[in-house]
C-alpha cells in the first residue's frame, strides 16, 4: 500500500508551498473486525473470508479520507513549506505531537524545543501555535522545510473507536457485498453509500490551508 499522500497547493509566494504527509507507522488493526463483519452480513462459512477482509479495508480507508482522520492510531509526518503551515495539521484526532523539525538558515536540519510553541487540539483540524511574544526561526528556502511528526487516531484498540463510525464501515461493507457481483474483479468501489454518510458527516473534519500573506 503507497502510504505517501501529495496534497500541495500553488499561491503566489516566490517558493511553492507543499503540504505532504506519509505514514510513519500504519495502524495495527482495523474498527471492524472480520468477525464482526460475517455477523454483520450474517455469513457463517470462510469462503469469502478473503473478500469480507479486503471490504473491511476498503470500507476503512474509503471512510477515514472522507472524514480526513485515522481512526486508530497512526504516526505520520507531516512535511510543509513554512511554520505557518502547521496552523492547520492534516489529519485528526491529534493525540500527540513527536517533534517539530526544520531546516535552518544555514539548511541543517534541527528540532524545535517544545517549549516554544503549544499543540491546540481542543479543536479540529489541530494547530501548532507559538507561545505568547514567541517567534518561530529563520528557515532555509526549500519546500520541505518544516516537518511535524505526530500521532492520530481515537485510540490504539478498536473499541476506541465510535460506534457511529464502526456502523459506517459496517453499512458499506454490507453495501458492497450485497452488490459484489456487480463489482468488477481487482476493483473497489469508490463510493460510500448514504447511510453511512450520514453517520460520517458528525465527524467529518474541514482542513483550510492558512496560507502565507
Amino acid at each position: 500500500m503507497n502510504n505517501y499522500y501529495n496534497i500541495n497547493n500553488i499561491n503566489n509566494a516566490p517558493l511553492p508551498t507543499m503540504r505532504t504527509f506519509q505514514v510513519d507507522t500504519p495502524a495495527s488493526t482495523y474498527p471492524v473486525s472480520l468477525t464482526e463483519a460475517k455477523a454483520h452480513l450474517k455469513v457463517d462459512i470462510s469462503t469469502d473470508d478473503t473478500l469480507i477482509t479486503n471490504l473491511i479495508i476498503a470500507a476503512t480507508q474509503l471512510s477515514e479520507e472522507y472524514t480526513n482522520r485515522f481512526f486508530i492510531n497512526t504516526v505520520i509526518n507531516q512535511t510543509c513549506t513554512t511554520f505557518n503551515d502547521l496552523k492547520s495539521l492534516f489529519k485528526s484526532k491529534v493525540v500527540s505531537v513527536t517533534h517539530v523539525k526544520y531546516y535552518d538558515s544555514d539548511n541543517t536540519l534541527q528540532t524545535l524545543t517544545s517549549s516554544n510553541y503549544v499543540v491546540n487540539n481542543q479543536f479540529e483540524p489541530c494547530q501548532i501555535n507559538l507561545v505568547v511574544d514567541g517567534s518561530f526561526p529563520d528557515i532555509a528556502d526549500r519546500i520541505d522545510a518544516v516537518e511535524c511528526k505526530y500521532t492520530v487516531g481515537y485510540g490504539a484498540a478498536a473499541s476506541d473507536v465510535p460506534n457511529a463510525i464502526k456502523q459506517a464501515i459496517l453499512l458499506t461493507i454490507g453495501n458492497w457485498y450485497a452488490n459484489r457481483e456487480s463489482v468488477i474483479i481487482g476493483r473497489i468501489t469508490s463510493e460510500l453509500p448514504q447511510s453511512a454518510l450520514w453517520l460520517l458527516n458528525t465527524y467529518k473534519v474541514q482542513v483550510v490551508w492558512q496560507l502565507e500573506s
